[in-house]
């Protein structure tokens, strides 16, 4: 299977362009404390987290720390955590983010960290292991392409004509139920599964879809590369960008049937969560700064998949990503309010049955 995404661009750029994630992350901290409480854990049993799709760790290790001292305070002995990610993921800077001074490593001594490098679609770790699993903004990327795809004005769930748009959600049904699948058996009975990731309100007319302005304007911008034939036509109809945000129904369609013996659902809730680039334009006015540090943003999050599916091609790559980027930025500080992220965050959190 080919991933839809090699994962985050790596070498500290995606930890220092990301910071709605965290926002995300800094959200879910009552969350955490309603998943651990949740947990069975006898007093002075080892815990192991896993942290799914944890990039270069900046977003999830302050979290992967709150839990650590609220698994603490339920008197677990020492901690596991393994953190897992795709096998291309820039291991080595999450390595240099475990060894600051600041790392849950220094901070629990008796703490040990692995690395899972392995995608989340499968079991990542040994059956019936994991006391807390964690998961912020990754949930919602797809596997691999939907297959039989032919939406050649199109780029998103949001915009993708309907029987598109049909193909789009049954890759993300089957994915969203193979990760819980892996996930029933990865936890140990009583374990938790705390997911924060894009959500959308599944209205009709409109539909709010977590950055579906943004993508329209990505679209923009490849279809103008499309037209100028940097891009092929034909690789650009054949492609979705591999996000697809859930409503709370599709969330919790596997828990409420074919895994309803196995976990149980204690929180399935959207919440939005403001754009940070948006707040610093209202309060600052600097276009040229929002437009810069959104791009980079999108960048940081989208460059890996756009360049495996449609850049490649191209006799300079990388050069066409710049292009790419260099449009988005423009069109941003030409009407810095006509893109709004407009997030809708899904959060869930589930117990193994048992």
């Amino acid at each position: 299977m080919t991933n839809a995404t090699d994962g985050m661009l790596g070498g500290g750029y995606y930890d220092a362009h990301s910071a709605f994630q965290a926002k995300v992350a800094a959200t879910g901290q009552a969350l955490l404390e309603q998943a651990v409480a949740a947990i069975k854990l006898r007093a002075g049993s080892a815990a192991t987290l896993v942290d799914y799709g944890c990039s270069e760790g900046r977003n999830s290790l302050t979290m992967i720390a709150s839990a650590l001292a609220l698994l603490e305070g339920h008197e677990a002995s020492s901690f596991l955590v393994l953190h897992n990610d795709l096998p291309s993921n820039d291991w080595s800077g999450l390595a240099c983010n475990l060894a600051k001074p600041d790392s849950y490593l220094q901070c629990f001594p008796e703490s040990r960290a692995l690395f899972a490098p392995h995608g989340f679609f499968e079991r990542v770790t040994a059956p019936a292991s994991i006391n807390l699993g964690l998961s912020q903004s990754a949930a919602h990327w797809l596997s691999q392409q939907p297959s039989g795809l032919d939406m050649p004005g199109s780029l998103y769930r949001s915009d993708a004509p309907p029987e598109q748009r049909a193909k789009i959600l049954a890759q993300a049904a089957a994915d969203w139920q193979a990760f819980l699948e892996a996930r029933a058996e990865e936890l140990s009975p009583g374990g938790v599964l705390l997911v924060q990731m894009l959500g959308t309100d599944g209205r009709i007319a409109p539909p709010r879809v977590s950055a579906a302005s943004l993508l329209g304007l990505m679209n923009k911008c490849l279809m103008a590369l499309v037209a100028d034939g940097a891009i092929p036509a034909e690789a650009y109809a054949t492609y979705c960008f591999p996000v697809v945000p859930r409503t709370i129904e599709e969330a919790k369609a596997p828990i409420k049937g074919p895994l309803a013996d196995r976990l149980e659902l204690l929180h399935c809730k959207l919440d939005a969560v403001p754009s940070p680039y948006e707040q610093v334009l209202a309060e600052t006015g600097d276009v040229k700064s929002f437009a810069a540090s959104y791009t980079a943003f999108t960048r940081a999050f989208s460059e890996t998949s756009l360049s495996g599916a449609l850049f490649r091609s191209a006799p300079d790559p990388k050069a066409l990503a710049d292009r790419f980027y260099a449009m988005l930025q423009q069109n941003l500080a030409e009407n810095p309010n006509a893109y709004p992220f407009g997030d809708l965050t899904l959060s869930l959190i589930v117990r193994r049955r048992g």
